[in-house]
């Protein structure tokens, strides 16, 4: 079970953030692959006819099929993979006391309908299907990364938030009734220190923090974030 689950996250590590691929737990790790795409835990089939018209599927026509993919499901991982660990540990102390002891016929049982799980998977014609809406930033908006920056789009989604894995910038992607795909970075406009200078200087969200500086284009003034302590008389802060 671990092995099938790894193997499907190696598939689509493009889309993985780097963090998680430590995560060694299938349960978790098909969370995250579930997260970025709901369809990556799906069986499916995988056909192909030509097109009478460029976009445009054929309504008549015979299919060629090339294959059905069974994947380990994350129902398949919730129901077995837990209950088999309770079995891997020798029965504490309280549980030979108690007469509390493994039940090995319903182990055994658990185990070949397990069996018969993976023996599907391990059947399929053809694995890690990774079609599917794709969309690439070919460079990060942020000056110090330049990275591109990869998202996966699931079926019915015309707005994802997405972060770049390398320097956590964040960026809000919609899609355009004809498909097209917009990146919009989310940053804020933060004023200047000087109160008579109206230039803005653009932040991401992560820095928004203590110790943040830069230098106004406008007046030359060095300013920086920090945190304050402000004083409350008659409920009016001073």
């Amino acid at each position: 079970m671990e092995a099938l689950t790894y193997s499907r996250a190696l598939a689509f590590k493009d889309f993985l953030p780097p963090e998680e691929y430590n995560t060694w737990q299938p349960r978790k790790l098909m969370s995250v692959l579930i997260d970025i795409d709901p369809s990556i835990g799906w069986s499916s089939s995988l056909a192909f006819i030509a097109e009478a018209k460029l976009g445009q599927i054929p309504s008549e026509g015979i299919w060629s099929a090339l294959g059905k993919e069974t994947v380990l499901t994350m129902a398949d991982i919730k129901g077995h993979y837990d209950a088999l660990g309770s079995y891997f540990h020798v029965p504490s102390l309280e549980q030979v006391k108690s007469g509390r002891l493994p039940d090995f016929s319903r182990l055994r049982q658990r185990c070949e309908t397990l069996a018969d799980i993976i023996d599907q998977v391990l059947a399929s014609r053809v694995w890690n299907i990774t079609l599917g809406v794709t969309s690439t930033l070919p460079e990060c908006a942020n000056e110090k990364c330049k990275k591109p920056i990869r998202k996966r789009i699931p079926t019915g989604k015309d707005s994802l938030e997405v972060q770049c894995f390398e320097c956590k910038a964040e960026y809000l992607i919609t899609r355009d009734p004809d498909n097209k795909v917009n990146w919009k970075p989310k940053m804020t406009d933060i004023r200047c220190s000087t109160p008579t200078c109206s230039r803005t200087m653009p932040l991401w969200p992560t820095e928004i923090r203590p110790g943040t500086h830069w230098q106004c284009a406008e007046c030359g003034v060095n300013n920086q974030i920090a945190l304050a302590v402000g004083r409350i008389e008659d409920g009016k802060k001073t």
